[in-house]
């Protein structure tokens, strides 16, 4: 079992939000019975990474946390969750998942401000995401791209794997979206977004990246101006775990573009000059997408 203990991430030394009061207070109340640990500059070397070290000196915090939200799970049992996250419900059933879990903002979508494990257990998608936070990482974006390699991700409520990890659907931590609220729900993520006025350049033209479409066959789906090329295809379907190839078709690409993986599909250039250096993003959508720097 999962020890009853709540981890959060304060760094910086600045006041609180009235919403990260009320979020934290929820905890309290209702789950009267929890450690609550904050991490902070105290109890988290910053420089111990130069991710965290990068993000520290850019003062952007939050990046900060998706370092240290990572090292105190892989070191004590327990539960993280973001200062904007509310609890309408005690996290008791979230305490048998030993083995790691993360929750979804949207179908297939990994929430990163609500993860836990017995660090007995500390899951291979998290050791994944740790050792891919180079500076200017963004830690759901690294869980986006591990977790369709690792897992076939279908967007089911509730699916625990054979190495024990698990994936709770988005209705257990909702956006604002509260329709979403069911008897399932055990809190409400806000979302305040404090990660977007960091450092890292998201104004990048590839983020949002703009969809990739696909000619099947002689059926055009959709086309924009950029040029068609011939790709591998390789199918997710069956081997979740082994790509599959199963030929080439056309893409229509952005031209920088040279991979591109999703849930069900890989496809990528027969070819292209692999002495170029390459940039990776995540779509909205939850497409990876590599491209010419």
């Amino acid at each position: 079992m999962i020890d009853k203990r709540i981890f959060y991430c304060w760094f910086g030394h600045g006041e609180m939000s009235e919403l990260n009061k009320k979020c934290i207070e929820s905890w309290k109340r209702i789950c009267p019975d929890y450690e609550i640990v904050e991490i902070n500059e105290d109890n988290f070397d910053v420089n111990s990474t130069p991710y965290s070290k990068t993000a520290y000196e850019h003062k952007n915090w939050s990046y900060v946390s998706n370092a240290a939200r990572l090292e105190f799970l892989s070191k004590s049992s327990g539960i993280y969750l973001d200062t904007d996250v509310q609890l309408i419900k005690p996290l008791d059933e979230l305490l048998q998942y030993n083995h790691g879990f993360i929750t979804e903002f949207e179908p297939s979508q990994p929430d990163s401000g609500v993860l836990g494990c017995d660090c007995k257990y500390f899951p291979e998608l998290y050791k994944r995401a740790k050792e891919g936070l180079v500076p200017g990482a963004i830690l759901h974006k690294e869980f986006i791209k591990n977790m369709y390699k690792m897992y076939d991700i279908h967007g089911s409520q509730l699916t625990t794997y054979d190495d024990g990890f698990t994936i709770l659907g988005e209705e257990y931590f909702p956006t604002r979206k509260l329709d979403l609220i069911t008897p399932k729900t055990i809190g409400i993520h806000y979302f305040e977004g404090t990660w977007k006025s960091g450092w890292v350049n998201v104004t990048d033209p590839f983020y949002p990246f703009q969809r990739i479409i696909v000619a099947r066959g002689n059926k055009l789906i959709y086309s924009d101006k950029d040029p068609e090329i011939k790709v591998w295809l390789k199918s997710m379907n069956k081997h979740p775990k082994k790509f599959e190839i199963i030929g080439e078709m056309n893409y229509f690409f952005n031209p920088k573009v040279v991979k591109l993986f999703c849930r069900n599909f890989e496809a990528e250039r027969i070819e292209y000059d692999k002495t170029k250096p390459t940039k990776t993003t995540v779509t909205p959508t939850g497409m990876i997408v590599t491209y010419y720097a």
